[in-house]
């Protein structure tokens, strides 16, 4: 029996390994989305946004180094992962089973305690869609780990994979736009009454960088794309009682929000074929300590270096990223680089 066992295990093995491509030595990027919910009562879940590098050491082995976001599916807070993941594949015809461990650590951005540690074991599939693009969908089990216990979640994910055994994908990078940017923000401003307060405000400062990849649009020079910022963030409150005493309060803490941009560059109306003005909007999740959606339009000026890069100068406005009434947003001013 234990040699038939053997022998079955053996012959499907040597089917995957007659039918699979050879990607050993290829490199690779995927996006994958996926929710968790937690296995305790009123543990709630969570949605995941997990961009991966990695690379084909054989044609069995896959390890790659990814980050991304968790959001908790009330939108109160935001995390930020940093993760290396090892799948080792079973190519099958037409189809890739696969089983994977991911170990990393995430970052909260906001609340108490600075982050905690995260193992998930996981079994999926592969199915390709074209020569170098594979849809995957896997299941797994994901154990938290932090001082005072930690939580138990199941989830899914689903995604793309990008091969780099083939220029499909190579060109499309090609043709995209990206840019780096640096940013500030006014300071915003909120007053609230709350039981004995008669004044509190808010004062946050707010300085961090973004990172851009767009696509041309059919339209010409219209672009759409993802933008995420990534920076730091420091909230001022002062307080007043009704007896007259007053405490002031001081924290800092990391901000990151994550948007579709839209950009059209006037080049039709550029000065000296080098400066001409674009205009831009960016809307989705903003987080400081809470998570909240945000528009931010932009209008400026870019002066054109060579080819196709820029220098990139704007001002815009961000509406309410705290989630009081009184919070009217705030200004943004940014200098970036186009390449």
């Amino acid at each position: 029996m234990k040699k038939i066992f053997l022998f079955v295990i053996a012959s499907v093995w040597a089917l995957g390994m007659s039918a699979q491509k050879d990607v050993k030595g290829t490199t690779e990027f995927g996006i994958n989305l996926g929710y968790d919910f937690g296995l305790q009562s009123g543990g709630g879940g969570f949605f995941s946004l997990q961009p991966e590098f990695g690379k084909h050491f054989s044609n069995q082995f896959y390890l790659g180094v990814g980050t991304g976001a968790y959001v908790d599916d009330k939108f109160n807070s935001v995390s930020i992962p940093a993760f290396v993941r090892a799948q080792v594949d079973f190519p099958m015809k037409g189809i890739t089973p696969y089983v994977s461990l991911q170990g990393g650590y995430d970052f909260f951005t906001s609340g108490e305690g600075t982050g905690w540690g995260r193992i998930n074991p996981s079994i999926g599939v592969k199915v390709p869609v074209s020569k170098n693009v594979d849809f995957n969908v896997g299941f797994g089990y994901t154990r938290t780990i932090m001082d005072g216990g930690g939580m138990d979640m199941l989830g899914f994910k689903a995604g793309l994979s990008f091969n780099s055994n083939g220029s499909g994908f190579s060109k499309f990078l090609k043709t995209l736009d990206y840019s780096i940017e640096l940013e500030a923000h006014t300071p915003m401003t909120v007053t609230e009454k709350e039981s004995n307060e008669t004044n509190k405000n808010k004062c946050t400062n707010m300085i961090g960088a973004r990172f851009s990849a767009l696509a041309p649009l059919p339209v010409q020079n219209l672009y759409a794309g993802l933008s995420v910022g990534v920076g730091r963030y420091t909230e001022k409150d002062i307080w007043y009682t009704n007896d007259g005493r007053h405490s002031n309060y001081e924290e800092s803490s990391i901000y990151l929000n994550a948007m579709a941009r839209v950009k059209y560059k006037a080049k039709q109306i550029a000065i000296a074929d080098r400066v001409y003005p674009f205009v831009q909007v960016d809307a989705g999740l903003d987080a400081l300590y809470d998570a909240i959606f945000s528009v931010q339009p932009a209008v400026g000026v870019s002066i054109a270096t060579k080819g196709d890069h820029s220098i990139d100068v704007s001002l815009g406005y961000a509406t309410k990223r705290l989630d009081y009434e009184q919070n009217k947003g705030c200004m943004r001013i940014a200098v970036g680089y186009t390449f």
